[in-house]
């Protein structure tokens, strides 16, 4: 049984289930609620002296001197329009499984009164199909978060698609890395580490591992000022070879992508009315990927090895014998 001490915790409780700007809750309303929730029948007084407790601790609750109608919370942990903009983005992102994302969606969405979740009952995961079947998301993330927090190597399996389309380890070891940090880069979450005893920096979707084990083993010694978030900053597409100085000549008509896609630490110079000059640091593996999707937009024009590079994947292209 609830004791008088519990008024205004419920009242807060019900103000934040029921109440809104154009759901004002009426004083007879509350009382009613709070018994029905709770199994209390405060007083007016006592509703009154509850929310002069609330409003002292800083809650921003409309009052009936204020509307002339009763009650209601008039600022929330999140608004309603940011309440959308994080359910848009759990129901984007592959790398959470469906009953995941339903689960994070309800959580959020009780950030909300009653009345304001009816407006997003019409949301639904766009493409389903692009959802990782794979369900230790949630507890890989705080696996490795153990890990970078306590410096320590991971072991995990990691996991490819088959031509069954299902999830199986890539091959029969495990992948044994140095963790430093976790990142959201093109759509996925990757764990960026060092492979070990291995220099280069690496990136692993962490939805494609499982069964991560937090070992004992230190992190291996790196050179003094060694950073792997800067490489991830260069990274293309998860590419993560060392950054290099790369020239191109683009067609005005993608700048738009460039900046989405390598922010604004690109150096640009007019050509022409058409053309321009492009000249950034990133990765060039990922940069050969990036430009031959925007064919015939691009044309890289130095370092000439990478040049070459692009020059020999378009002649094994097998559509240009058609």
């Amino acid at each position: 049984m609830l004791t008088e001490k519990a008024n205004a915790i419920c009242l807060l409780q019900i103000l934040t289930e029921y109440s809104d700007e154009k759901h004002i809750l009426p004083m007879r309303e509350i009382i009613e609620k709070m018994n029905s929730a709770y199994g209390i029948s405060p007083d007016r007084r006592t509703i009154y002296s509850s929310v002069d407790v609330l409003i002292d601790l800083g809650y921003d609750i409309s009052t009936y001197d204020d509307n002339g109608v009763g009650y209601y919370l008039k600022q929330r942990l999140f608004e309603p329009g940011e309440v959308r903009l994080l359910m848009d983005a759990v129901y984007s992102f592959p790398f959470l499984p469906p009953k995941h994302t339903e689960d994070l969606i309800a959580k959020l969405q009780k950030l909300l009164s009653v009345n304001e979740r009816k407006r997003f009952k019409s949301l639904s995961i766009a493409r389903q199909e692009i959802k990782t079947p794979n369900r230790q998301v949630f507890w890989n993330i705080e696996q490795l978060d153990e890990a970078i927090s306590k410096k320590v190597k991971v072991s995990f399996t990691y996991l490819h698609y088959d031509l069954n389309k299902e999830l199986v380890p890539r091959r029969d070891e495990k992948y044994t890395v140095n963790p430093y940090g976790m990142v959201f880069h093109n759509e996925n979450y990757y764990l960026i580490c060092v492979k070990d005893n291995k220099d280069n920096v690496s990136m692993y979707r962490i939805d494609r591992m499982k069964d991560i084990e937090v070992t004992d083993c230190r992190l291996d010694p790196r050179e003094a000022g060694f950073d792997p978030k800067k490489f991830t900053e260069q990274a293309v597409y998860a590419y993560c070879g060392k950054p290099e100085l790369i020239v191109m000549k683009c067609s005005r008509e993608i700048l738009d992508h460039i900046i989405d896609k390598y922010g604004f630490d690109v150096h640009i110079r007019e050509l022409d009315d058409k053309n321009l000059e492009i000249a950034l640091t990133a990765s060039p593996e990922g940069v050969k990927f990036w430009a031959l999707q925007y064919l015939p937009y691009v044309e890289v024009t130095s370092p000439q090895w990478l040049r070459d590079e692009i020059i020999k994947s378009l002649k094994s292209n097998p559509y240009i014998n058609i």
